[in-house]
């Protein structure tokens, strides 16, 4: 974004809005509240927490404050039309866009996940985890390989990047 990398997801949201929780929440995680800001990517599993905690003091408050009433189902007629969205999910932002035809068929559609946002930050903390361990002689390819893995699941991302995103090759210098 404007020449810089950016990171979305829990971290980035307790960064900038840790004031908004719900009042019990941050009564129950003052402690812990006070971790952030945090640039540390390791605080993002804790700020996951804290917005588990805070979905159930929210939804305890609306399940006993709300009346419920049955509402019919309005049927609406198919029409062709593209529609953009962003939703703020558990990872982080998600852009999406869909077309549909007349119908109700998605003819097309794109989406933009938070672990591509996150890439190029992903990227740039492992370059400076690296730098950090290739200087000491007693790093092992393994345990460097294994920082990585830690490194970039912290960061959350889907299960499929999670799973099947480091492929390493090791050139030995002469």
């Amino acid at each position: 974004y404007k020449g810089h990398s950016y990171m979305v997801g829990a971290l980035a949201r307790m960064n900038l809005a840790k004031d908004r929780l719900h009042p019990k929440t941050i009564a129950s995680a003052a402690s812990a509240l006070k971790q952030f800001p945090s640039t540390d990517i390791f605080n993002n599993n804790l700020a996951q927490a804290i917005e588990v905690l805070h979905s159930l003091d929210r939804s305890i408050e609306i399940l006993t404050t709300t009346t419920f009433k049955p509402e019919p189902i309005i049927k609406v007629p198919y029409k062709t039309g593209t529609g953009v969205g962003v939703i703020e999910a558990p990872r982080g932002t998600l852009y999406h866009k869909v077309t549909i035809d007349d119908k109700g068929i998605v003819t097309a559609g794109e989406i933009v996940v938070p672990t591509g946002q996150n890439q190029i930050n992903i990227e740039e903390d492992v370059y400076t985890l690296v730098n950090g361990l290739l200087p000491d002689p007693a790093t092992t390819k393994e345990k460097i390989e294994f920082e990585i893995e830690k490194l970039i699941r912290a960061y959350d991302p889907c299960m499929s990047c999670g799973s099947h995103f480091l492929k390493v090759s090791w050139d030995k210098a002469k």
